[in-house]
């Protein structure tokens, strides 16, 4: 039994001792392990000592240089003295505030979005010199700033009444409207002018004064005349010498044929105006010569001489003249003129046709002396051939004989043959020129009121936004950034901002992260002498891509903050590794201190059992 009890208590210290030895040796291991936990808390320190961050850099009023951590705010908030900068998405897209958005979308114009953030109004210097220009130094008696449109619309924005009454002018029919209708429309309309005040006096002045006299100048109505023909007038003028006293007349109003007494009486008329045998006429002459080109070749035509009656043989002998050798029409002189020539020209080659007609056919004695021979054997003309002609060319002779009085003037002892044409011409003309007048004054005036809404439209606004204050030009880059096209017009539903994720405003890992990789690029409004081809209304100022490390006054320092905590991690991992290898070698001293105990009992319970086993051995042998 005793022996058993022993060898018992051995197996219980001998498996204590392999426990203790286990134990040891998992603490051994453990302890081991903190020196890899102290060189990766070492390492983190390490890279957390080469962290670097974006610092922005400013100046004060002062000129005292300031830095502060690279955040979206940053960039948004104005100072003096700082460069204005915009971060833009891979859409083009300028990222904003929804206070900005707000404000863009809210504003009218330029101005309205600088009042948005509290620049202060000025008077402006264009208004009051645009309104001088306009209406003169007084203008406050004709302006109204609140309803700036008060000569051309009411409040409500509809034409006035003169300008509805000058537009009913446009429909006048100008050639048949009589006096009466036209007066009654012209009185109506001035008496709209003078209820709008638009009355010409000497205190107008400026545009206003030309605006108000060109809507007063109304012609004054001239009654429709028709257009005089000359002609007409001129039909008595050679009515005794063509027409009358030799016996045809009819032929202007005749549409039976032309007889032969008729071209014979012809023949006579036309001598007298080429030729003349009466030595009191003013172009009396003793002979000469027509030369006519016809279809065979160059007939001469010799006049006869009047003291001896002889003609060059082999030629034509012409007619001593016909009528009574009289020219009170100066028919002759007109002829003469350089500017008839083709008519006395077209004149000889009747005479010519006509001479060899009444040679063939002999008619009521041929010729006055001397005889016809058509050397050339020219085709002769029909009588009708002749009589519409002879008939064409007396009215030409007729209009340029008439034209040759009015040349010639009053003073002329012919004037009075022309009856009233002069004073129906002046009627027409006075006709023609009022409906020339009215049209005229009927562009002018609708062309003078689109002026002048035009002129009022662009009168500059009476207050401006404060061109000193030192937002201005930052407000204003931002206007034409985010859509502004002019300083009074934008564009509607503008896709060229897109508002912030307010809760990045202050993140400044964010904004570095994005930088970095490119997920927002940077954009600077800088000063270009030359202005913006892209933003051309902007100013000296333009929009330009800049890289973020170019940017001067975008630093990149150590993170002292993330080097700080990652001190304070890398101490506290320090300390509790030594605590943990504190409390680690004390365990291995108490189980070293068990295992010398367990040790001593194994060897002591050993010994006992070994002295037994000795013993019962002795008491068996």
């Amino acid at each position: 039994m005793g022996m058993s009890a022993g060898q018992a208590r051995l197996l219980s210290v001998t498996a204590r001792l392999t426990d203790n030895e286990l134990r040891s040796q998992m603490l051994t291991n453990t302890k081991l392990r903190l020196a890899d936990k102290s060189s990766a808390a070492s390492n983190e320190y390490m890279d957390a000592l080469n962290t670097q961050q974006l610092m922005y850099t400013s100046y004060d009023g002062s000129g005292n240089k300031q830095s502060t951590a690279l955040t979206a705010n940053t960039i948004f908030t104005f100072a003096d003295l700082k460069n204005q900068y915009a971060m833009v998405n891979s859409s083009g897209q300028i990222l904003v505030l929804g206070s900005d958005i707000k404000n863009f979308v809210s504003s009218t114009s330029m101005a309205d979005f600088m009042y948005a953030y509290g620049i202060e109004k000025t008077e402006n210097p264009e208004y009051v010199s645009s309104l001088t220009y306009i209406f003169g130094d007084d203008y406050e008696k004709f302006f109204d700033y609140a309803n700036p449109n008060k000569y051309t619309q009411d409040k409500n924005g509809n034409a006035l009444s003169y300008v509805t009454t000058l537009s009913s002018f446009t429909d006048v029919d100008i050639a048949n409207i009589s006096a009466g209708d036209y007066n009654n429309l012209k009185t109506q309309y001035l008496n709209s002018l003078t209820n709008a005040g638009l009355v010409v006096n000497s205190a107008n002045s400026g545009i206003f004064k030309n605006y108000v006299n060109i809507l007063n100048e109304i012609p004054e109505y001239v009654e429709k005349a028709e257009k005089p023909e000359l002609l007409d007038y001129a039909q008595e003028l050679l009515r005794p010498q063509c027409w009358q006293s030799t016996g045809i007349d009819d032929l202007r109003t005749s549409t039976g044929s032309t007889s032969n007494e008729e071209i014979w009486h012809m023949e006579h008329v036309l001598s007298q105006y080429l030729w003349s045998t009466d030595s009191s006429a003013s172009n009396y002459s003793d002979g000469g010569t027509i030369t006519v080109q016809t279809e065979n070749g160059t007939e001469t035509m010799t006049n006869v001489d009047k003291d001896t009656g002889i003609y060059n043989s082999g030629t034509f002998s012409l007619s001593s003249g016909g009528g009574n050798g009289k020219d009170p029409m100066d028919v002759r002189g007109v002829l003469a003129q350089p500017e008839n020539a083709v008519l006395k020209e077209e004149l000889e080659q009747l005479y010519y046709q006509i001479a060899l007609h009444i040679s063939k056919n002999n008619t009521n004695g041929g010729l006055t002396s001397g005889s016809i021979t058509n050397v050339n054997n020219n085709q002769l003309w029909t009588n009708e051939q002749i009589g519409e002609r002879y008939l064409e060319l007396i009215n030409e002779l007729l209009v340029a004989v008439a034209e040759d009085i009015l040349n010639s003037g009053p003073s002329d002892d012919r004037y009075e043959e022309l009856g009233t044409y002069n004073d129906d011409l002046e009627k027409y003309n006075d006709y023609v020129e009022f409906q020339a007048e009215f049209t005229q004054w009927v562009s002018s005036a609708n062309k003078a009121v689109k002026e002048f809404e035009k002129y009022i439209d662009e009168i500059p606004v009476k207050d401006i936004p404060d061109e000193t204050d030192s937002k201005y030009q930052w407000y204003k880059n931002l206007w034409y950034r985010m859509g502004g096209i002019t300083d009074t017009k934008k564009e509607e539903n503008s896709n060229k901002y897109k508002e912030l994720d307010p809760t990045l405003l202050n993140s400044s890992e964010w904004l570095q992260f994005a930088l970095e990789h490119g997920v927002i690029t940077l954009e600077q409004a800088s000063y270009n002498e030359n202005g913006s081809s892209k933003y051309p209304n902007m100013g000296s100022y333009d929009w330009t891509s800049i890289i973020y490390t170019n940017a001067s006054d975008i630093v990149s320092v150590e993170d002292s903050t993330a080097i700080a905590k990652a001190e304070v991690e890398y101490e506290n991992a320090l300390r509790e590794i030594e605590n943990e290898d504190k409390k680690i070698d004390q365990d291995l001293k108490k189980l070293d201190t068990e295992h010398s105990a367990l040790q001593t009992e194994y060897e002591s319970i050993k010994s006992v059992i070994d002295k037994n086993v000795e013993r019962s051995f002795k008491a068996f042998s």
